[in-house]
């Protein structure tokens, strides 16, 4: 009877003594996921200012008097000499009676860019 008392004991004390090693280990892991929890929110902080920043640049880049200023002196119009009227016979005879006589009875300005090259 003693020995069966002894076993019962033993392995009471076991099963105790692994459940406190089970908990200190799980209190342990819980401890590295909140460093690594603190770690990623700073992290996310830091993204987030920086994301922030970029949105105040972009909304600045997209200000109007800014966009103005960017392309200011690149979107003119042609002057005189970079410019050609075309007659509504020509234009027929470019696109081949492909346009209405509505259409082709209207006048088509053609502007030429700086390199010398015709756009439409």
């Amino acid at each position: 009877m003693k020995k069966g008392v002894a076993i019962i004991l033993l392995l009471l004390g076991f099963a105790i003594g692994s459940t406190s090693i089970a908990i200190v280990w799980m209190r342990l892991q819980i401890s590295e996921s909140a460093k690594l929890c603190g770690r990623l929110e700073d992290e996310r902080e830091v993204v987030m200012r920086e994301v922030q920043e970029l949105r105040g640049q972009r909304s600045w880049a997209l200000r109007p008097s800014v966009l103005a200023s960017m392309v200011k002196g690149r979107l003119s119009m042609p002057g005189p000499s970079q410019t050609f009227v075309v007659g509504a016979r020509e234009l027929t005879a470019r696109t081949g009676g492909l346009r209405s006589m509505e259409a082709s009875e209207t006048l088509a300005v053609v502007s030429r860019s700086n390199s010398g090259r015709q756009s439409r």
